[in-house]
């Protein structure tokens, strides 16, 4: 068997590798003194530790190495020393053991479970394999402590293909681990090399082999804390894996999705300008419109978005390290847009990319709502705590209280030795590993470990967590710096002087906070740079501006590279020889002045940059031949103070431009461009610029909610409204409602009420006519759906409803109209129906239709003859759909939005019944039965609310002042407003503290017009029967007897109500046509009517002449006492009544007869007002001095009014 195949079987034994160490848990290896120990990388249980290397004076090796002979593609491998910067990453680490949880492949795994099958032979001669080392390592050690004379040479293991691993001298005790993180450093940078795709010798095979393997590496292992394997992925990986986003090939793209984000998922606290390159080239390859680039490249970038977006807070660091860092992209806002823009199809029909866009978003909803129900639940629970805990106290005191507590949090809460051991293994790596790696750093770093745990906090933050407040100012003052820099790079003078007025820079300007300003803010154009700090008149701004730069320890060559970076060179001489000479002082200043003179640094910075010119202008070479390394010493000579400078520092300065040209910003291209981005990109990330922040979950959820309902509730109603997939609509179902519950959780009305006008447009209740409603919705599963939703949530977060509650007054009125309301939402109570309760959906008759019965019959002649079918009745599809709709109404429950308004907060109950007063008749969109139905269930609300009832009456009574006092003429609803008002008045007067406001509302019906007070007597009556029948104990106040007392005079006897109400009810209407209580107006008094109305009376009571029987009485309105002896005449006593406006003289008191004008009353309300008045005389207790005159007068009238039959 040839060499070859045996090693290949050889790495496939099941045998442990020999750079795995197992040690069992909590062991430690002893550790000598002089001898330093590398860190270890865990991956899934498997410790990487570098090999101890003590110093011995006996031997020249530092270090064990193996060398290979060359591969087939003629490269050679060998491990060496790290240089003394990697040996700094290094940390002694006690090796761990290898953890159970690690994963293996397929293969690994067959061998495993059948180990005899494959190649024994080979399993049986231990030094045969390279996973064998320790086991010969060990017999070496064996065999040492037996002979003395034995070599290193001899204990030296050769595997088949020749390696030769030297075992270097140690101390007793200390285990020897031939591989470390030196190895491990020259592994990643060729798999790295392997994924170069500029390296002509990586072919398309190379480069997805190498990020294969680079996948299986990242899965496995940690590497941020070591440095030096942190800056291979810094600064090669990330850029070989960023190009290879433009390659075409799905294969290598994919692969590099997958490696970029196994980078960000544990490494972006490092790679902060990193990711904000890769989301913005993810964003490019999205928004573009070229038609070459194939779809799956756009769906598997949106697919690694999401992927990104559910890693928990990653969303909320965007939008705090991005969105709130003055001189970055606003990631997560311009994400949001990209996403909601590509959620909706441009031609109609959904497709993956629309889909992984709204799951994106979802993304963001998801883990906030998840975030809100935490706290909820916390609530609770500690809610729960805190009425055990006073429980506990008062029942065996505090002492007792804290031993059940603690017994409780062991019962409840494992150790944490079993919280560790029962957590699942994360990225193959199990939490104990992690903890014990952890507690070995701390161990061995001491304090200097912690604070390097401790996060940074970025300079432009007030603390780690800065509050919103903090942060919204934040985002204002960075909109105004974009908008400065936009206009300093069309005028620099114009965009300084706007950011002084916005109070950026201070005023007068300061040229060191301005020349800060032009160092960080990449948004300004380099060009515009170099000609604002060059400019004579800004020499001070230029001398602050060189000073930014920290040239210490750099060579001229690089200094003046770094310098020229940073603005575009001038083309004028003067203003070159100024830049430089500017440059030149500041170099020799910050590295000690190294050369004779500054004429000297002078002479040579500007030779450099016309070596540049001359090595790579075009131009140039065509008319001459390049300048040699020996010309370019020639023109230096005697130049630094009549001596020459270095020749090696002038050979490296040569070969350093010429193999690297000094490019203008504004004039790189191509490659020479993204180097030179990449270098930037590099050194801001080296500053305190490249802090990234890590956050809790949910530190920001309100604020990045606020950022994305909009787009978010835009995207769910398109794909609700277009998709056809249950699964995508359920999807859509779900959104809706973790919106609605964030925006409860966090108060915010005005998305809530954004939520239900969209679901609403989707319940076909507003679109559909009325005939057509219980067909076209009953069969339309989707508006099933939406409607469901819609109550759904109303009956749930109705607390922060708003102007939503209009939209689903709509669709009730719809449901109304279209019959499809359960019976006990349209019967309501009534005081004249025998049964108590009639239905608002009154049956249409030609009287209410406005026609004559002839025309309805032509009109029912005409419809038969040319739509037969149409008058048949309805089909079965339609009584199908019909049954369906109402099936669904029953189950949206509409109805328990009255009887659970109880427990709607004050505003939101006020905005409800705000919607349900605005539905008023009008010719245009309500009629009178839409009208009553509102007002019906504004009545019940208001009576589920009794408890609260003070806040809305003010509502209410001027409802029910507009119905009735503004009424022209009767109808339907004024029938209803005087029921409703009863209703109320019967059912409140047992609350004290509304009782008097409700009776003096109940006026309004005395500022009616007489006519109408006349058609609606009959309900007020029975009305005020029942009233008094179950409250007249609760009446104590004279103005509530006389409000009473006057009611069942007008009702019962047709006695006209006061002329003060008329006349203030006149006032308050003023609409310019005479009333029907104009005609009893005092101006009249002239007329020869046949009797004197009560006001003439008291106007002009001592007219003298022939006078009506009506003049002999003196208690009208006012009831006063009435005077039965003549000698009272002489001393007239001061009337008491309760609402007496004015005093007057008494008139022929001897008469038992009223005077009152008693107009048409209905005999049935009279004999209805004198039962209510005989339940108040026969019940002594109901007679008191406040009503007693009142009940004597209200006798007499309605005696009066009952002669000749009570007919008038």
């Amino acid at each position: 068997m040839s060499d070859s195949s045996k090693w290949k079987k050889q790495k496939r034994s099941p045998r442990t590798s020999c750079h795995v160490t197992k040690v069992p848990p909590g062991s430690e290896q002893p550790v000598s003194s002089g001898t330093s120990t590398s860190s270890n990388i865990t991956a899934g249980g498997v410790s990487f530790v570098d090999m101890p290397s003590p110093i011995s004076s006996g031997s020249s090796e530092n270090t064990s190495s193996a060398v290979s002979p060359s591969t087939d593609s003629g490269m050679e491998v060998s491990s060496q020393m790290s240089s003394k910067e990697d040996l700094t990453d290094l940390q002694p680490v006690s090796p761990l053991g290898i953890s159970a949880a690690m994963p293996l492949s397929e293969p690994r795994c067959r061998e495993q479970l059948d180990p005899q099958n494959e190649y024994p032979s080979e399993e049986k001669t231990p030094s045969a394999s390279v996973e064998s080392i320790p086991e010969v390592l060990e017999e070496c050690t064996s065999n040492t402590e037996h002979s003395d004379s034995t070599s290193v040479h001899d204990m030296d293991y050769v595997n088949p293909r020749g390696v030769r691993f030297t075992q270097c001298s140690q101390k007793e005790g200390t285990a020897l681990v031939p591989y470390g993180l030196p190895c491990i450093r020259e592994l990643l940078r060729f798999l790295i090399s392997l994924t170069n795709p500029h390296d002509r010798h990586n072919s398309d095979v190379m480069i997805h082999m190498g990020l294969q393997l680079l996948t299986v590496a990242l899965e496995l292992a940690s590497v941020t804390k070591c440095p030096s394997l942190l800056g291979l992925i810094k600064e090669e990986l990330c850029r070989y894996l960023f190009q290879l986003l433009s390659v075409e090939r799905l294969n290598l793209y994919s692969a590099s999705l997958r490696v970029c984000f196994l980078l960000f998922e544990s490494m972006r606290e490092h790679l902060k300008f990193q990711l904000e390159m890769y989301i913005k080239k993810l964003m490019e390859i999205i928004a573009v419109e070229n038609p070459k680039m194939p779809y799956e490249m756009k769906e598997m970038a949106l697919e690694a978005l999401v992927q990104l977006w559910r890693i928990p807070g990653f969303v909320t660091e965007l939008y705090i390290n991005y969105d709130c860092d003055y001189y970055c992209a606003n990631l997560f806002e311009d994400l949001t847009k990209l996403l909601s823009k590509n959620a909706f199809p441009v031609s109609g029909q959904l497709y993956t990319t629309h889909l992984l866009s709204l799951e994106a978003l979802l993304t963001v909803i998801d883990s906030t709502e998840a975030q809100c129900q935490a706290k909820v639940l916390s609530s609770i629970y500690q809610q729960d705590k805190d009425a055990l805990k006073v429980k506990a106290d008062m029942v065996s005191g505090i002492k007792e209280t804290s031993h059940i507590a603690e017994g409780r949090l062991t019962e409840g809460n494992p150790p944490v030795s079993e919280l560790l051991e029962a957590h699942p293994a994360v990225n193959g790596c199990s939490v104990t590993d992690h903890t014990k790696q952890q507690d070995c750093q701390n161990v061995e770093g001491g304090n200097d470990a912690a604070e390097k745990t401790m996060p940074r906090k970025p300079i432009r933050f007030s603390c780690l967590l800065p509050p919103t407040t903090e942060l919204i100012k934040m985002k204002s003052k960075k909109k105004l710096l974009i908008s400065g820099s936009e206009q300093f790079n069309q005028k620099p003078k114009k965009g300084i002087q706007f950011l002084q007025e916005k109070k950026i820079l201070a005023t007068p300007m300061d040229n060191n906070e301005v020349a800060k300003w032009l160092r960080e803010n990449p948004r300004l154009d380099k060009k515009m740079i170099g000609e604002f700090v060059s400019d004579r008149k800004s020499a001070d701004l230029l001398n602050s501006f060189v000073e930014t730069f920290s040239f210490q320890g750099l060579r001229l060559d690089e200094a003046l590279r770094l310098y020229l970076e940073a603005f575009r060179l001038p083309g004028e001489a003067p203003v070159i020889h100024r830049l430089l000479e500017v440059f030149t002082e500041h170099w020799r200043k910050s590295n000690g002045f190294p050369y004779a003179n500054s004429d000297a640094c002078f002479a040579l910075a500007y030779a450099v940059i016309m070596l540049n010119t001359d090595q790579h202008n075009h131009n140039v070479r065509k008319q001459n031949v390049p300048m040699t390394l020996e010309e370019f010493r020639k023109n230096l000579k005697g130049v630094n103070g009549g001596k020459d400078f270095e020749q090696d520092m002038l050979e490296d300065m040569y070969q350093a431009i010429k193999n690297e040209e000094i490019v203008m910003p504004e004039e790189q291209t191509g490659l020479v461009k993204e180097n030179y981005v990449w270098s930037v990109l590099l050194h801001r990330g080296a500053t305190d610029e490249g802090i990234f922040l890590h956050v809790p979950p949910g530190s920001y959820d309100h604020d990045l909610f606020a950022m994305t309902w909009g787009p978010t509730v835009a995207a769910l109603s398109y794909v609700f409204d277009k998709s056809l997939d249950e699964t995508i609509i359920q999807k859509a179902l779900t959104g809706f409602r973790k919106c609605a519950m964030i925006a409860a959780h966090y108060g915010l009305s005005d998305v809530f009420d954004n939520l239900i006008i969209s679901l609403c447009k989707f319940t076909a209740l507003s679109s559909e006519s009325v005939e057509n409603l219980p067909a076209v919705f009953g069969s339309n599963p989707k508006a099933h759906i939406a409607a469901k939703t819609v109550f759904h949530l109303a009956h749930r977060h109705g607390d922060i409803l708003r102007e939503g509650w209009k939209n689903i007054m709509e669709a009730m009125l719809q449901l109304f109209r279209a019959e499809l309301l359960p019976k006990t939402m349209v019967e309501v109570e009534d005081f004249v129906d025998p049964n108590g309760k009639i239905s608002l959906q009154r049956e249409e008759t030609p009287s209410n239709r406005g026609e004559s019965t002839v025309l309805s019959f032509v009109s029912w002649l005409t419809l038969s003859g040319t739509e037969p079918s149409g008058m048949r009745g309805p089909s079965t599809e339609n009584q199908e759909a019909k049954r369906m709709a109402l099936e669904c109404i029953k189950q949206c429950d509409p109805e328990k939005l009255i009887t659970e308004s109880k427990f709607l907060q004050l505003e939101s109950l006020q905005e409800l019944m705000k919607a349900l007063i605005s539905v008023t008749p009008d010719e245009e969109m309500y009629d009178e039965e839409d009208a009553a139905f509102c007002l019906e269930m504004l009545l019940r609300i208001v009576l589920e609310n009794r408890d609260r009832v003070a806040f809305v009456w003010q509502a209410m009574r001027d409802h029910f002042y507009h119905l009735c006092v503004n009424a022209v003429e009767y109808c339907f609803l004024v029938e209803r407003a005087v029921v409703g008002l009863l209703r109320l008045a019967i059912r409140l007067l047992r609350r004290e503290e509304i009782s008097a406001q409700v009776l003096l509302s109940l006026r309004i019906l005395l500022m009616m017009k007489p006519s109408l007070l006349n058609r609606v007597s009959h309900q007020i009556a029975y009305g005020l029967h029942e009233l008094l029948k179950t409250n007249a104990a609760n009446i104590h106040s004279g103005d509530d007897w006389y409000t009473l007392f006057t009611l069942l005079e007008c009702i019962g006897s047709g006695v006209k109500p006061p002329a003060a109400l008329q006349a203030t009810a006149r006032a308050e209407n003023d609409t310019g046509a005479q009333s029907d209580s104009e005609i009893y107006h005092p101006n009249e008094s002239t007329l020869d009517r046949g009797y004197t109305s009560d006001s003439e009376v008291y106007a002009d009571h001592s007219k003298q002449g022939k006078m009506h029987r009506s003049v002999t009485d003196v208690d009208v309105v006012n009831s006063g006492w009435l005077v039965v002896g003549k000698d009272d005449l002489d001393s007239p006593k001061a009337l008491i009544g309760p609402s007496k406006p004015c005093s007057s003289p008494l008139v022929n008191q001897y008469s038992l007869t009223v005077g009152l004008d008693l107009g048409p009353h209905n005999t049935k309300s009279l004999m209805k007002c004198v039962e209510s008045l005989s339940f108040i005389v026969r019940d002594a207790a109901h007679v008191t001095p406040e009503n007693f005159e009142l009940c004597v007068k209200t006798i007499r009238i309605f005696v009066e009014a009952s002669l000749n039959g009570g007919e008038v």
